[in-house]
């Protein structure tokens, strides 16, 4: 049986329980590819498109994090940042599209310590973004660029 077969298999299981489909599915493929096959039936928030490969045109989240933070991202010790799912960061991270709501594929995010051109700022990929209705979940990849003074 070819992976497109298997993965076809399992998505169209009835007997299967979402839960049990999804664990499976991440065996075989990434993330984006499980949320693209397989519908959250808890209608919760999920990406619409793959993250895109680095191009000109990025889509890049701006937050602010403190100095302990900053560090550790330089480090590669924070490869997860959270960010409660609040008014907020809904309008910033989240579109409706026919009624329902995407989350906008970032495909970078920049992290500045403090407010003026001084300021220490790291940009990173990201892997992936995941919402579980109360936190905004971004993974992190590798380090794009960074200016530290």
């Amino acid at each position: 049986m070819s992976l497109q077969e298997e993965i076809k298999a399992i998505v169209t299981d009835s007997s299967m329980s979402y839960n049990v489909k999804r664990e499976k599915l991440m065996k075989l493929v990434t993330p984006h590819e499980v949320e693209a096959l397989l519908p959250d039936p808890n209608g919760n928030v999920r990406l619409k498109e793959p993250l895109r490969p680095k191009t000109e045109n990025m889509r890049i989240l701006h937050l602010s994090v403190v100095d302990a933070i900053f560090d550790d991202i330089l480090a590669g010790n924070h490869d997860v940042e959270s960010r409660s799912y609040n008014e907020y960061y809904m309008n910033r991270c989240t579109y409706v599209e026919d009624g329902v709501r995407y989350l906008v594929p970032y495909d970078a995010i920049t992290f500045y310590v403090g407010r003026d051109d001084r300021a220490r700022k790291v940009t990173v990929t990201i892997k992936n973004i995941t919402c579980d209705g109360c936190l905004l979940l971004f993974y992190m990849d590798r380090v794009l660029d960074k200016v530290i003074e």
